[in-house]
């Protein structure tokens, strides 16, 4: 046991100076406010980001169900109750999609900051954790011309920016097998978008380019409430496997969200590649008003075999109607999504020559989602693949591990005039821990 305060000192500085490389990673994100590309993050508040952590995303984005003593849980506040540990979650997320309508296709291909968590347990029935991720990404251009009996014009629409997201989460065990969380999360970023009408004739009397740009402000809070029930079950004569299931619910309160959003509108000319605006026709700034964001409504269960086994299947519902942006709706409508992932441990306490190989846990999943984007009278799904590794980073008193995770999938179709949007997602993440805030004992 001598050599635990060296371990302690020199691990406490190492997850300091990575602490503070990812949250300095997470402010150039802000600034930069990049995503996939994708052409949805046009509609709604952009692209939402999943709230899973690497593990997760492995087993297809399961996070109603899951729950661990060493790594934490954006999903479900309540896996928190289990805590033993001082826990770090940070990760990075590349992408590379081919973005394809009917007649034609292109790749865009990024490298983002995907999330940073820590947490660590109050007592042996109270565990707690800050995270910060984004929300949502807006990230796109497009393009399309326009012929009309009155004139013919091209229509550009450019987006950027995005929300992000910073939350604190608890999570207390009940007892009796009871587990219960609640996360507060601080939403705030802005979202800029534009439209621009190119005329072929800029100059005549009642031809001329036009630019209308919006910015859109969010500073508010939303609260989660999370349920896991666990039990385990009893051993039949002869068996020596545990055995236990979990069950899972997660509540997403309807949220109101204080805004601001500011319109201009511009006449301008093209002098090359640059825009020289000849007058503003309008300019609204800082209008008050409010985003409603939708309830929504996860369950799963999960089946797992003494640490080697985890099976997990989970469903979503979120009522996107009720969707609005200062009292207008967008082209949303109800989603469900569904989830099924697994986990698998060759032996989870094995030492010795060869143990590093053998407590890697191997996981793959899958998840649909219906979609809640509707263009054109057709719902945007999205169908999945998931697998990955946890690799663990062997050293005393913690249970270091680095995750790696690969999805495959498919958003929208070609059909209808509208979007395909194929993309192959690695997610590395990192999960460090160790024992802080240790209360000594001499003798």
């Amino acid at each position: 046991m001598a050599c635990m305060p060296y371990f302690k000192n020199t691990y406490l500085r190492f997850y300091t100076i990575l602490a503070l490389f990812f949250v300095l990673s997470a402010h150039q994100a802000l600034a930069q406010a990049e995503n996939y590309g994708s052409p949805y993050s046009r509609f709604g508040l952009g692209d939402r980001q999943p709230l899973s952590l690497a593990h997760h995303r492995a087993m297809g984005g399961i996070t109603a169900t899951t729950y661990d003593s060493a790594s934490l849980n954006l999903g479900n506040a309540a896996s928190l109750s289990d805590l033993k540990l001082t826990t770090i979650e940070f990760g990075a997320i590349g992408n590379i999609a081919n973005i394809a309508t009917s007649t034609a296709s292109q790749y865009r291909s990024n490298f983002n900051f995907g999330y940073l968590m820590f947490g660590f347990p109050v007592n042996k029935r109270w565990g707690t954790a800050i995270g910060f991720q984004p929300y949502s990404f807006t990230n796109y251009k497009l393009v399309s011309n326009v012929d009309s009996s009155f004139a013919s014009w091209k229509e550009e629409y450019n987006g950027k920016g995005g929300l992000n997201q910073l939350s604190w989460s608890n999570g207390v065990n009940l007892g009796k097998g009871f587990h219960l969380g609640v996360t507060a999360t601080y939403l705030f970023g802005t979202i800029n978008q534009e439209r621009l009408f190119f005329f072929p004739n800029p100059d005549s009397l009642f031809l001329f380019n036009v630019r209308n740009s919006d910015k859109l402000r969010i500073n508010d809070v939303q609260l989660t409430f999370g349920l896991q029930y666990r039990k385990s079950l009893k051993l039949k004569p002869g068996q020596t496997q545990r055995k236990s299931i979990a069950f899972g619910l997660v509540a997403e309160l309807p949220s109101t969200l204080n805004a601001t959003n500011s319109t201009v509108a511009e006449r301008f000319t093209m002098v090359g590649n640059t825009i020289r605006v000849r007058d503003t026709v309008s300019n609204k700034s800082d209008i008050e008003g409010t985003v409603q964001l939708p309830w929504a409504l996860s369950a799963g269960f999960q089946y797992s075999i003494d640490n080697k086994l985890l099976m997990a299947i989970e469903t979503k519902y979120t009522n996107w109607s009720d969707f609005s942006q200062f009292g207008r709706p967008d082209s949303m409508q109800n989603s469900l999504q569904f989830a099924a992932g697994m986990q698998y441990t060759p032996k989870y306490n094995a030492i010795g020559d060869g143990a590093a190989w053998k407590t890697i846990r191997y996981r793959a999943g899958m998840r649909y989602n219906q979609g809640g984007l509707v263009l054109k009278g057709q719902q945007i799904s999205e169908l999945g693949m998931t697998f990955g590794v946890g690799i663990p980073l062997k050293r005393p008193y913690a249970m270091p591990y680095m995750n790696i995770t690969g999805e495959i999938g498919q958003r929208g179709g070609v059909t209808n005039g509208l979007v395909r949007e194929r993309y192959t997602r690695i997610t590395l993440g990192l999960t460090l821990n160790d024992r802080w805030f240790i209360k000594r004992k001499y003798d």
